[in-house]
């Protein structure tokens, strides 16, 4: 009996990995498992799609303001796809900028969203309308990478870790500790400036169990024992602790960076939530891109093998090719054999093989194992790397 793809997934209707691997070949619907298994992958990880774009508010669809507009778009995208600021000043991409021209690959005029606040005037009131329509910008990926290359940057891929965020604000006679469900002005420019950077973040549930060992004093006083004990429960590499403060005419905020058991502080004064969140988002993203941005050259690519152990159904199958499709240093990947222990894939490369292996230590998906899945077919390239799903 012929199985298709989406029939062979239904209950009932098992079949071989060998069956599925031979028609994901020759039909090259590779794509189908990456939609339908985003969700699958470990929870220190998350998604970030639409790198390449951005969206701007504009007076006015002149081609003067169109170009301007092009060009703070540009910068956008960059510090977002290298996750740090240090785009700012290299020559090669303020060069760049003047020609901004050619890095757009679309771009179209879109209504303002609902909701939609146009800037206050001088006295904090509600002002003229300055903004008419979103101008939507997408950028060429190629032509991006390729710059970014040539101006000695790395580039962050789309597969990054989730930052845990704690904020403790005290306004006035209020007190309190912001949280998954809380809606808040602070929370906004919080997730907005995540947003324009492309650093997921993660808010704390705190519920009975977190409070039951985390108070708000301990979070504004600084008790990392209890702090990161309750941290434990997310998962999460990174944690950034924000503690906002209304001294009456403005805001003081003190914030604290955690990655890799190292600790940065820094404190930040002004009325402006958005630049005020925009400081600790900024600082995070500059720091935590450093250890997982990776320098795309152009000798450092080619192809090799890795064989996966542990790929025992379509699920694990799913699971394992989205997770390594969103590792920056690969380019595409096919399966090339199934054993009963696992697959092989022959991965062609983008990056080197200790970038992939570096990435893939920093993970939760795979661990390294010695043992190699028998191959029925010569290789031509001599690298092989080893994992077992955990």
């Amino acid at each position: 009996m012929k199985y298709g793809i989406v029939h062979a997934l239904l209950p009932g209707n098992e079949i071989s990995m060998q069956q599925i691997v031979k028609k994901l070949q020759i039909l090259s619907i590779w794509g189908l498992f990456t939609g339908l298994i985003l969700s699958s992958m470990p929870s220190s990880a998350a998604i970030i799609e639409h790198l390449y774009e951005a969206e701007i508010a504009v007076s006015d669809q002149t081609r003067t303001t169109r170009h301007e507009v092009f060009k703070k778009a540009f910068q956008q995208v960059l510090i977002k796809v290298v996750g740090s600021s240090r785009v700012l000043g290299n020559p090669t991409i303020d060069d760049a900028r003047d020609k901004v021209l050619k890095y757009v690959s679309q771009f179209r005029y879109r209504e303002l969203p609902a909701g939609f606040e146009q800037p206050l005037g001088a006295d904090n009131k509600p002002g003229e309308i300055l903004y008419n329509n979103m101008l939507w910008i997408k950028f060429d990926v190629q032509a991006v990478n390729l710059l970014l290359r040539k101006s000695q940057l790395p580039v962050w891929g789309k597969q990054r870790p989730e930052t845990l965020v704690w904020i403790a604000v005290r306004d006035g006679g209020q007190r309190y500790v912001l949280k998954q469900r809380d809606i808040s002005p602070i929370k906004d420019e919080i997730e907005k400036a995540a947003k324009l950077r492309g650093l997921p973040i993660r808010w704390p549930e705190y519920d009975e169990a977190d409070r039951s060992r985390l108070s708000f004093v301990d979070l504004w006083g600084g008790f990392w024992d209890n702090i990161l004990t309750v941290s434990r429960r997310y998962e999460k590499e990174s944690m950034l602790v924000g503690r906002y403060f209304w001294a009456g005419n403005e805001w003081q905020v003190k914030w604290d960076l955690l990655t890799d058991k190292h600790q940065q502080y820094w404190q930040i004064n002004s009325r402006d939530l958005a630049l005020l969140s925009g400081s600790g988002i900024d600082k995070a993203s500059d720091n935590i891109s450093v250890k997982y941005a990776l320098f795309l050259r152009e000798s450092a690519g080619g192809n090799f093998y890795i064989d996966i152990h542990g790929v025992s159904s379509v699920d694990s199958y799913a699971k394992i090719t989205t997770y390594l499709r969103g590792l920056s240093p690969i380019k595409d990947l096919n399966a090339s054999e199934v054993s009963s222990q696992g697959m092989r894939f022959k991965i062609d490369a983008r990056g080197s093989v200790a970038d992939l292996k570096r990435l893939i230590a920093l993970g939760s998906l795979l661990k390294p194992v010695n043992v190699q899945v028998s191959t029925q077919q010569p290789l031509q390239d001599d690298v092989i790397l080893a994992y077992e799903m955990r």
